[in-house]
């Protein structure tokens, strides 16, 4: 009987050692498939948070003390509408989710007419582009364009970007990203119902 050659060890009689098993085509199946389900739900949670404002309506802050040139003529500004609410929309023509949200912001208008004002602030240099749009879409909101004539203009990273002040000029929501009529309504609804804040003051 010859020795088994040094690189090829001899086995004992009787040994069952195998090659490891590689996974079944199943097993990696079912793998990929719970790889996309956790995928799905990271994505719906983004576009959860993008989509779904928050109703909490915390107190944010001072609104913004801007004042803008009004593509229809005069200034405008939140100051301007005192005791009412306030929804200031920075958007611009060529932004796909502003195109999306701006007919539901026509119908909130008038839905809320008298009790919340909306307020757009093109990002648009060309106004020719921003006077099509409103006619495309019935927009009978204020569109403001330029630079502040006065003040700082509201910080917008994210196109579009909305606030929403409340009677008192306090900021009660920021959202980033696409807002749509019902998302938003019920926080108008909210905002609407609050007592304006009593003005304090001397008389005579």
């Amino acid at each position: 009987m010859r020795d088994a050659p040094p690189d090829h060890p001899a086995r004992a009689a009787g040994s069952t050692d195998r090659p490891a098993r590689r996974p079944s085509g199943a097993g990696w199946r079912r793998a990929w498939a719970l790889l996309q389900w956790a995928a799905v739900l990271v994505l719906a949670v983004v576009l959860v948070r993008r989509l779904v404002p928050d109703l909490d309506l915390p107190d944010l802050g001072a609104a913004p003390d801007v004042t803008y040139a009004a593509l229809g003529g005069g200034t405008h500004g939140p100051a301007n509408y005192a005791g009412q609410v306030v929804v200031l929309n920075v958007w611009a023509t060529w932004c796909p989710p502003c195109v999306v949200e701006t007919p539901g912001f026509v119908d909130l208008q008038a839905e809320f007419a008298g009790d919340v004002q909306f307020l757009g602030v093109s990002q648009d240099d060309d106004l020719a582009d921003v006077r099509a749009f409103a006619e495309r879409y019935g927009v009978d909101y204020p569109l403001l364009v330029g630079p502040p004539v006065a003040g700082s203009p509201p910080p917008a990273a994210v196109l579009p970007t909305t606030l929403v002040i409340d009677r008192g000029g306090r900021v009660r929501m920021r959202h980033e990203g696409l807002l749509l009529e019902a998302a938003l309504r019920p926080a108008l609804r909210a905002l609407v119902a609050e007592r304006p804040p009593a003005r304090s003051g001397r008389a005579g």
